[in-house]
């Protein structure tokens, strides 16, 4: 199907073929005799029925299903062919059969040639018939309207598919600047109308130069036609993937929220066959979409100069632009704090583990919460510095503390779906446990079930190789969003973290409590240790631990604290129980107490 024959501009044509042959089709049931009063009758309600379908389609242009063309064009036929025959002159005939040429050049402007085919020989056909048989006008009528309209479509036909193919990359196929600037026009128009947004995102090649070079020209179009296959498979099928020239490329996702299209180009601009930089801006209306286009070149530029190979967001306001510079400073010289809430057994409240927890109190704003800073360095594309550095720094104090590794107790980080498809991430996790000397089974990942969708392959494939390497997996937050056992065992995990709203409720909510206790149970059977978040009261933590909870976290049980009063509460307290490592059957992972964005 040519690049132009999209729903608009099919049902827009359909709309006005309809239409203005309808039109036409009244013109001349109003000239005919009075005294042919079934012609003139049959005319003119065929007409009025063209006229009617027209202005039905127009209407419905914006979503008209190109499907639906079809039926539609042999139904035009059908009624055209009607008023053929019953004209009641042979001038008035071949008057209405003009109207076929408009179906012989939709055919051919919006289908692919063999669609086009089929609806020209319809048209042909259904031409020759109404001429030959009308008792006014001969085969040589006949002929001669067949010849027009093979010539009108096939000359309109090529031309309109030069015409597609100049908004098309010869290269890769992909849309080209001009159709990428007319898909973004297009997808536009149909948010405003439906009070949607469109995510922007600019891409380029790192290090295209050096492939050129190296290989010659032929190998840098090998790399940009397998780049342009890779990630068009990658993205959504609503995703408009176009190359904008050189080793630049454009992405146009309607209705995506910027942190989901940042998880989808986390899988490409890391890919390492073709390392990439990228900008992405959400536009909703009134902004002009070009605006989002040039906010997404600013990213892009952020993007190249902080390294290349990540992903920025752009962002209209200034004062986030300056947090995200002082939290990049903070996380590269240090400037963040770690602190750790205990997570305890529930059989005899002895500390089995702590969950690290990022804090960064700015020098002008004072103390920023977590799910402030944590989502300004998703938007702006260092997740991952961020996350290395706090789990650097918590597995350096940690084992440091006497008599942390010696007692088992657990350390838990919060790790971003962003920073698991990184490529190194494994590696960089590696050597933080060689250069802290932290025990790899001693750590845990916390991930929520959510971080995987937007590349599952590789996310899973990053905590398998963590796995590897001795590390444990918790599914923090289980029971929110669209939990699904499915992913319990694509995850692998170790540990299963109830959201905190079920221990909110689990006094006052008996279907609540049964959940928990039918949770705790198959979790028993899978293996899977079970840790209650937000426990606040003394009631809650008993009835946890009633239905089969293994571990809680709350504040009740220990509010997150620096190192210095982790160690005295460590010091002060009996030197706990060693879980079994090699059973699984005590050993805990920690949690927060509902905050939504912990580092």
């Amino acid at each position: 199907m040519p690049e132009v024959a999209t729903p608009h501009a099919v049902g827009s044509a359909i709309g006005v073929l309809f239409g203005a042959g309808g039109l036409a089709g009244l013109v001349v049931a109003a000239g005919l005799d009075p005294a042919a009063v079934l012609p003139r009758a049959v005319v003119g309600v065929v007409s009025a029925a063209a006229v009617v379908v027209g202005a039905v389609v127009w209407r419905l242009r914006a979503d008209f299903p190109v499907r639906a063309s079809h039926p539609l064009v042999l139904a035009g036929v059908a009624l055209i062919t009607t008023a053929v025959v019953v004209a009641p002159t042979g001038a008035d005939a071949l008057a209405l059969a003009a109207v076929y040429t408009f179906l012989a050049v939709d055919a051919f402007v919006f289908f692919a040639p063999r669609t086009a085919v089929a609806h020209l020989a319809v048209c042909l056909a259904a031409a020759t018939g109404a001429v030959v048989v009308h008792p006014d006008l001969t085969p040589g009528h006949a002929l001669a309207l067949d010849v027009v309209l093979v010539a009108i479509a096939v000359v309109v036909g090529v031309l309109a598919r030069k015409a597609s193919r100049a908004s098309v990359d010869a290269l890769t196929g992909l849309p080209n600047r001009r159709g990428v600037d007319q898909a973004l026009e297009r997808l536009a128009r149909a948010a405003e109308r439906s009070g949607g947004t469109l995510a922007v995102a600019l891409l380029d090649l790192d290090h295209f130069k050096e492939v050129n070079d190296g290989g010659g020209h032929a190998a840098g179009d090998a790399l940009l036609r397998e780049t342009a296959t890779r990630w068009r498979r990658l993205l959504p099928e609503a995703a408009v993937l176009g190359r904008t020239g050189g080793d630049e490329f454009a992405v146009v996702l309607p209705g995506a929220p910027t942190a989901e299209l940042a998880l989808l180009l986390a899988a490409l601009v890391r890919d390492e066959r073709s390392p990439a930089s990228a900008g992405i801006a959400l536009w909703s209306p009134p902004e002009s979409p070009w605006d989002a286009v040039r906010r997404a070149d600013g990213a892009l530029y952020r993007a190249k100069r902080a390294g290349r190979g990540r992903c920025e967001t752009a962002v209209v306001d200034p004062l986030e632009e300056s947090m995200a510079e002082d939290l990049l400073v903070a996380v590269r010289t240090g400037g963040l704090a770690v602190h750790y809430q205990p997570v305890v057994a529930a059989e005899d409240g002895r500390l089995v583990g702590v969950e690290a927890l990022a804090r960064w109190t700015h020098p002008v704003r004072g103390r920023v919460g977590p799910d402030v800073f944590v989502a300004v360095a998703e938007r702006h594309g260092f997740v991952g510095e961020l996350g290395t550095a706090v789990l650097r720094q918590a597995c350096r104090e940690l084992a440091a503390l006497p008599g942390a590794v010696d007692a088992g107790v657990s350390l838990a980080v919060n790790v971003s779906g962003l920073e698991l498809v990184e490529t190194g991430y494994v590696r960089r996790l590696g050597e933080v446990l060689r250069g802290t000397g932290w025990p790899a089974h001693l750590l845990v990942l916390e991930v929520t079930e959510s971080v995987v969708e937007g590349d599952a392959a590789r996310a899973l494939s990053t905590l398998a190789d963590a796995r590897a390497l001795g590390v444990r997996v918790a599914v923090d937050d289980f029971g929110t969003g669209y939990s699904a056992l499915s992913r319990l065992d694509h995850l692998r995990a170790a540990y299963l973290k109830l959201d905190a709203t079920f221990t909110a409720t689990v006094h006052t909510s008996e279907r609540r409590t049964q959940l928990v206790r039918a949770v705790t149970a198959l979790s028993r059977t899978l293996g899977l240790g079970v840790v209650a978040e937000g426990v606040e009261t003394p009631d809650q933590a008993r009835l946890l631990a009633d239905l089969g909870c293994d571990y809680l976290q709350g504040y009740h049980l220990g509010r997150p604290e620096p190192v210095a009063a982790l160690a005295a509460r460590m010091a002060g307290a009996a030197a706990p129980r060693v879980p079994d490592q090699r059973t699984g059957t005590a050993r805990a992972t920690a949690g927060s107490s509902g905050a939504p964005a912990e580092v």
